[in-house]
């Protein structure tokens, strides 16, 4: 019998679970920027966020976790942990830059304008771009702990990241590597499960059941977020108390749990869903460019007179979704990969390009 010619079939739960936390992020920006506009005030205004906020990070913490001990195992930890912290930081420091220079060349006509002073103070993340380093931080934890090593290291290592994200569950520190840190234990039970436990677990799971663990994890989710009784992981820290933080754990999981399930189901219709995949695979593009878009779009209404909130809210997603997808095929047109990975020289100078034999 001769072999099967096709390639093997990618799993796209993963990718869909990206691309449902990414549209989120690009919703969450969103509605927070309606407040200075005077389009939506409290209650609804914190109950949203808090539902937004209790979850899509959360998702993309355990999902960046999933893959990064097979390949610390494959090409050394610190090498692994040196070539991410490379590209992440030319990110950081390229997007960042040029977001705020957006913002002071339009000056007022956004929300929160800022002062050129601001490029300098490169050491206090600008906005969503704390993420890069809080994934610096945890690919140097990762590379330092190796929590793959054995049962005991795992078990360690995933306890002390409980301990520490409960101890600072909603606070945050301007400064890089300083902010998200309650996320930590999101990033290291992706590590410890990994991606491949993890979708072989998930290719026993009923369709059935998937529905129930998504009506069940999702209205916990919802109703602990909605109520306020939950502090979210990365916000609302100055109102936490023991049971909102516990309650706020809680709801994240939940939410976290809910949004695979969806994930999955949504995979299992075959190709129906490929689009949605896609845009999880260029999650990191819409990550870093979705802002210029969101505030162009939300302008230009303002600018026309238009204030309904519906539109306000699903004009800016949609156009901060597909813009950034347009800029990344634009620079693989032009062949212009440093816009969202670091340069080829940069990896060469820090020892980041090396090709390695994978270790056993």
């Amino acid at each position: 019998m001769s072999p099967d010619p096709s390639p093997p079939v990618r799993d796209a739960t993963l990718d869909i679970a990206k691309a449902l936390a990414i549209i989120l992020i690009v919703v969450g920006h969103v509605w927070r920027a309606l407040e200075p506009a005077g389009l939506v005030q409290d209650p609804l205004l914190t109950r949203v966020d808090s539902v937004i906020y209790m979850s899509h990070l959360s998702v993309f913490a355990f999902v960046a976790g999933l893959f990064v001990a097979g390949g610390m195992r494959r090409d050394g930890p610190w090498y692994y942990a040196r070539a991410r912290t490379v590209t992440f930081l030319w990110l950081y420091t390229l997007w960042s830059t040029l977001q705020l220079l957006m913002k002071i060349a339009v000056g007022s006509a956004v929300n929160d304008p800022v002062s050129p002073v601001e490029l300098l103070r490169i050491w206090e993340p600008k906005e969503q771009f704390w993420f890069f380093g809080w994934l610096v931080l945890m690919m140097l934890l990762t590379a330092a702990t190796r929590p793959w090593r054995s049962r005991r290291a795992a078990a360690a290592t995933w306890g002390l990241a409980g301990a520490g994200s409960l101890a600072v569950w909603g606070l945050n520190w301007n400064i890089l590597g300083g902010e998200g840190l309650a996320l930590t234990i999101f990033f290291f039970s992706g590590v410890v499960l990994t991606g491949r436990r993890l979708l072989g677990w998930m290719k026993g799971i009923l369709v059935s059941h998937a529905v129930v663990v998504l009506l069940v994890a999702g209205a916990v989710w919802v109703v602990l977020g909605a109520t306020l009784l939950g502090t979210p992981p990365t916000a609302y820290g100055n109102i936490r108390s023991v049971s909102s933080v516990t309650l706020g754990a809680l709801g994240s999981l939940a939410g976290v749990v809910s949004i695979l399930a969806l994930s999955l189901l949504l995979a299992r219709t075959g190709s129906t869903m490929q689009w949605l995949a896609r845009i999880g695979q260029r999650s990191l593009v819409i990550f870093v460019a979705h802002v210029f878009f969101t505030a162009g779009t939300r302008i230009a209404l303002s600018t026309m007179g238009i204030d309904a909130l519906w539109i306000h809210v699903v004009g800016p997603t949609v156009i901060g979704v597909i813009g950034p997808l347009l800029i990344y095929a634009v620079a693989q047109r032009l062949r212009q990969d440093w816009v969202f990975e670091a340069p080829r020289w940069l990896r060469h100078l820090t020892g980041a390009d090396r090709t390695l034999v994978p270790r056993r």
